[in-house]
């Protein structure tokens, strides 16, 4: 297969980057690639972190500035990535509903609600509710646990009261950062 590029968009405390990524094979799910012991990167001269996502034709935006700043690249740290969300057209294809129905019978996972409840990072927190596939407790050893069915609200302190917004993504999945993770219960 050759290299290709998918568009992203990660969310660190207090901002948003929405760009495109270097991915090893089109058919591999982002999840993968974000939880693979080695981050795939086409230059990897170019690396100045070992744990950086190298990310193209950028866009920052930050609570209230959508566009804020542009870069040609730039590298984001893992570690700081809360969740990211991807328009990965392949995610519901024949092939991908196929690998989720033989994991299902070998795995015996099931369909399960989740409710999860982020860190507060920058005076702001985010309320997830989603449908999660499988054994929690062996997912949540990965970096990032792939969710679907999305509800995603960031809660922010402004001023002397919580307000919350309705995060927009590009479909109805993300995946988040097991190290964010504050509480979490099973609906």
């Amino acid at each position: 297969m050759v290299p290709a590029r998918r568009t992203i968009t990660v969310f660190t405390p207090g901002k948003r980057y929405s760009g495109e990524i270097d991915v090893p094979n089109p058919l591999l799910r982002t999840t993968d690639l974000l939880n693979s012991a080695n981050l795939y990167w086409k230059d990897p001269a170019s690396k100045s972190f070992s744990d950086g996502l190298l990310m193209y034709n950028a866009v920052l935006s930050i609570d209230g500035i959508d566009n804020y700043q542009t870069f040609k690249t730039i590298q984001i740290r893992q570690p700081n990535i809360i969740f990211f969300h991807d328009g990965f057209a392949e995610l519901g294809n024949s092939e991908e509903k196929e690998r989720a129905e033989k994991l299902k019978e070998k795995t015996h996972e099931e369909k399960k609600t989740i409710h999860l409840i982020t860190k507060v990072r920058v005076n702001s927190f985010f309320d997830i509710q989603a449908t999660f596939h499988g054994l929690f407790k062996n997912k949540s050893s990965q970096k990032y646990i792939p969710l679907s069915d999305v509800i995603l609200h960031e809660i922010i302190r402004q001023q002397d009261k919580w307000v919350q917004k309705r995060v927009k993504m590009a479909n109805n999945f993300i995946g988040v950062n097991s190290s964010y993770i504050e509480s979490s219960t099973f609906v």
